[in-house]
């Protein structure tokens, strides 16, 4: 099976990830109050999620806009502070917006808005922090693979 392609954001996709981070402290000040007028962290994001969760409603726009609110902040949390850079993937599913770390050398992918819609169908919260320690240890450790790979004459490939 072919691997995703990658391709440079739009200056309307890039747009698009603004307003989400621009709605970010608005989202995090309604919802952990104790967390409004400070910078968003990825804890307040999860304290956020968590207070909005149960009193998620069935109104599709609203839990959109939730989960895009969240998981564009998350993403851009992973491009600033993990080594990821925006995205559009597309793969035989389709094209969607991901954040990618170490491209051609592992090739670390994540859908931020698709990560927490899952958790959204789950009625998980807290997530958001200790996955970000998670992908950041993960990206780590791929690098140092690719880093410490020897290289193998082409003729042995089997080694």
């Amino acid at each position: 099976m072919k691997g995703p392609t990658f391709s440079p954001l739009t200056d309307k996709e890039r747009q698009w990830i603004a307003q989400q981070l621009e709605a970010a402290p608005l989202f995090v000040a309604a919802m952990a109050p104790d967390d409004a007028d400070k910078p968003v962290t990825l804890d307040a994001l999860d304290r956020a999620f968590a207070a909005w969760l149960p009193q998620s409603s069935g109104d599709n726009t609203d839990v959109n806009s939730t989960i895009n609110v969240v998981g564009i902040h998350f993403g851009q949390f992973l491009v600033d502070n993990a080594g990821f850079h925006w995205t559009i993937a597309a793969d035989g599913h389709g094209t969607d917006l991901a954040v990618l770390a170490l491209p051609g050398r592992g090739d670390v992918l994540v859908y931020p808005a698709n990560f927490v819609a899952k958790r959204w169908e789950r009625r998980e919260s807290n997530f958001l922090a200790t996955s970000f320690k998670a992908i950041q240890k993960q990206v780590q450790e791929v690098g140092e693979q690719w880093r410490d790979a020897k290289p193998r004459p082409w003729w042995r490939f089997w080694t």
